[in-house]
């Protein structure tokens, strides 16, 4: 469906060169849901609007559907923008039109009849359960609700591919929960394929089938949403799986005086079920103690970390540690 390609963006600094996107490839099949996640610098942004080029690509390959989006004319493009929509933190709603208006305004343009767009606004309005705001006014609904006529207005051409830029950062957790909901119901409905960009991985491990995360402008790690909680390979994928394992500020294993070796553990939907801690007490002749631990929905499935001390001789530990390779549980010694 997307395939991108060798993908850069330069930008000039003070007479320098700066790269916000480099090298990047990735693909993303039909339907899917692709989460881009990174902080804030990270050449995310940039990214995603490189593949509707609002930025122009430096070099590199953007194909949707086998067409070759970078090599479009400007007449060309247009047309094919009408199959790729985008939505942003800001909302970007017209104050001076209806919640009606705004989502009729793409059809308007792309001269759809009138008894159409107003067919078709109102099966959006019920899509996005906004029926009763039909005349409403931005000012007069809440940030939730306006992120939901900006996603019918970006559904109202019925596109193939939705950018979703940061579309969940401005809004509170029950909000949220609601946009990833009507996400899901697009894609299962619609059949739209998403790029979601943010750096919450809370919300990228509750909807997206996959995972890149983006440093310096590059990707620097991918895999399924279960794989990179499972196994994640690089320090600031991590970084990132570690906010959620240690919610509480007030709390961390990093400040604590240990005299043994601290192991985290992570461990997927077949093997938290089993009684790993209890087992390794029994087994051998070491004390364990639990430091902090937590279990993470991911996709339907848990997905369990914990940190622990382990007390005693090198010997010892090393036959803890080989135990838990033999049982397929993840381990690292922090």
């Amino acid at each position: 469906m997307i395939e991108v390609k060798n993908l850069t963006k330069e930008f000039s600094l003070e007479d320098k060169k700066f790269k916000a996107v480099d090298d990047v490839s990735f693909k993303v099949a039909g339907g899917e849901i692709y989460g881009i996640i990174g902080l804030s610098g990270a050449g995310k942004s940039t990214l995603v609007r490189c593949l509707n080029r609002l930025e122009e690509p430096t070099s590199g390959t953007i194909l949707i559907d086998d067409k070759d989006i970078t090599s479009m004319a400007k007449e060309e493009l247009l047309k094919e923008r009408k199959d790729i929509s985008m939505i942003f933190q800001s909302f970007n709603l017209f104050n001076q039109k209806t919640v009606f208006e705004n989502i009729a305004y793409p059809l308007e343009i792309s001269n759809v009849s009138k008894s159409e767009i107003e067919s078709r606004v109102n099966k959006l309005l019920e899509f996005v359960d906004l029926t009763e705001k039909r005349n409403s006014y931005p000012s007069e609904i809440s940030g939730g609700q306006k992120q939901r006529v900006a996603i019918a207005r970006a559904i109202a051409t019925r596109p193939k591919v939705l950018l979703s830029d940061e579309g969940t950062s401005a809004l509170d957790p029950a909000n949220t929960k609601q946009i990833l909901e009507l996400f899901r119901k697009i894609v299962k409905e619609l059949n739209t394929t998403i790029i979601m960009i943010t750096h919450q991985m809370e919300v990228a491990k509750d909807i997206c089938d996959r995972i890149a995360v983006m440093e310096n402008g590059k990707i620097i790690e991918e895999n399924t949403v279960k794989g990179i909680f499972a196994k994640p390979k690089n320090k600031r994928t991590l970084s990132f799986i570690e906010n959620l394992i240690e919610p509480d500020e007030s709390f961390s294993w990093k400040n604590l005086e240990t005299k043994g070796k601290l192991l985290r553990l992570s461990y997927d939907e077949e093997n938290s079920k089993q009684p790993v801690l209890s087992n390794l007490i029994k087994n051998f002749d070491v004390p364990i103690n639990l430091i902090q631990g937590k279990i993470n929905s991911v996709i339907g499935d848990s997905l369990g970390y914990m940190i622990v001390e382990v007390l005693g001789d090198n010997e010892e530990v090393g036959k803890v540690l080989d135990y838990l390779e033999e049982n397929n549980v993840k381990v690292e010694v922090l």
